[in-house]
């Protein structure tokens, strides 16, 4: 939580990572990772999208070279964050990408009404806000049952699970992450203001299908879906068919 001993930054390298900056770029996908990531989720990217889109990648406290600083707690504080760093920080137009607990933290950012609206927001393998978790919660498992179950999950790499140092260092902030994405919902969620777009995996277990349709009762503005094959990760595992609806998404922005 934030605090007089809070050492976080909010210095434009602390934020955002741009692989190859374009500042006369025709649109800019800003890309929240999922929980435990930092920015380098997105590393490969900029050589699959489109031509003219910027590719700015989002680093949260606690990973990366943001590794000493300490990780959200609280959706609030989190989401006044980052939304202040990218009025500061990133130029319009740009689109709002967020996998996971990235989506959340993308509709959280746009619900509370940033300076600059995006153009629209792209949600991939995230439930709608008012929709319950599909899996039991493990953010308060002991540390064995935790990282089994991380493992499981696939987020994580088996080679970072499997080094006690490493884990040690890394822990204090997945822990936070997955808490924060495993308790997040709302009993009346307010609609998104910009156009939205989803994405899932036809086999995700964390994003189901009536779980992710559920977006359409909160885009009055409009909603395009699109379903991928593979499961939670499908946006790496399957990425030659999740790259060609990403390129016509951006296309129309």
């Amino acid at each position: 939580m934030t605090g007089a001993a809070d050492v976080r930054s909010t210095g434009p390298g602390r934020w955002f990572h741009r692989p190859a900056p374009w500042p006369d770029a025709r649109l800019r996908l800003v890309c929240v990772p999922h929980a435990g990531a930092g920015a380098a989720a997105y590393g490969a990217w900029g050589d699959r999208l489109p031509a003219d889109v910027e590719l700015v990648g989002v680093r949260l406290p606690g990973r990366e070279n943001r590794l000493r600083e300490p990780p959200f707690h609280d959706w609030p504080s989190l989401t006044g964050a980052f939304a202040d760093a990218l009025d500061e920080q990133v130029r319009s137009p740009y689109v709002l990408f967020g996998h996971s607990m990235g989506a959340m933290l993308v509709y959280e950012t746009v619900v509370r009404g940033t300076g600059r609206r995006p153009e629209r927001v792209i949600l991939s393998g995230c439930r709608a806000p008012a929709v319950r978790r599909a899996l039991p919660a493990i953010h308060g498992l002991p540390d064995e049952r935790f990282r089994e179950e991380l493992g499981r999950l696939a987020g994580t790499p088996r080679e970072v699970l499997a080094d006690p140092r490493l884990m040690a260092v890394l822990e204090p902030m997945l822990r936070a992450d997955i808490r924060l994405a495993e308790t997040w919902s709302h009993r009346d969620p307010p609609p998104v203001p910009v156009p939205v777009t989803t994405f899932r995996g036809a086999d995700d277990e964390v994003a189901p299908a009536e779980a992710v349709a559920a977006w359409r009762t909160l885009a009055p503005r409009g909603i395009r879906s699109h379903r991928v094959p593979g499961g939670h990760f499908c946006l790496h595992d399957r990425a030659p068919e999740f790259f060609r609806l990403l390129a016509r998404e951006l296309s129309l922005c």
